[in-house]
C-alpha cells in the first residue's frame, strides 16, 4: 500500500557570480525557501540540497540563481509519529509489525 507524504528532489543550484552576495548568503536564503542544504561549494558557486519538488519554481525566481539541476526525485513516506507524516489516519489503521510477524 503506497503512502505519499512528500515528493522530494535532490538539486544542484548554480549561482550567478554577483558582487556583494556570498555563497553562504545565498545558501541561507535558499534554506529560508525550503532547501535542506547538504553541501556548499564556494569555489564554484554551487549549493546542493534537498527540497520539496513543488518548491523548485520558487528557487528559480531568486535573482542570484543561474540554474537548477534536478538530479533525483523520490517520494517520501514518513513513519507514524513523524510530524511530516501526512497520512497519519491511514497509518493508524495498519497492522503493527508484530502482527506481520505473527507474534
Amino acid at each position: 500500500m503506497a503512502h505519499d507524504d512528500a515528493e522530494l528532489s535532490e538539486v544542484i543550484v548554480v549561482l550567478v557570480d554577483e558582487p556583494g552576495m556570498t555563497t553562504q548568503d545565498a545558501s541561507k536564503t535558499l534554506t529560508d525557501h525550503g532547501l535542506l542544504v547538504s553541501d556548499v561549494d564556494e569555489a564554484n558557486g554551487v549549493v546542493e540540497g534537498t527540497i520539496e519538488t513543488t518548491k523548485i519554481g520558487e528557487l528559480k525566481k531568486l535573482g542570484f540563481v543561474k540554474y537548477i539541476r534536478d538530479v533525483f526525485n523520490y517520494t517520501a513516506d514518513y513513519p507514524p509519529g513523524d510530524p511530516r507524516n501526512q497520512d497519519a489516519a491511514k497509518d493508524d489503521n495498519l497492522p503493527s509489525e508484530a502482527d506481520d510477524a505473527g507474534a
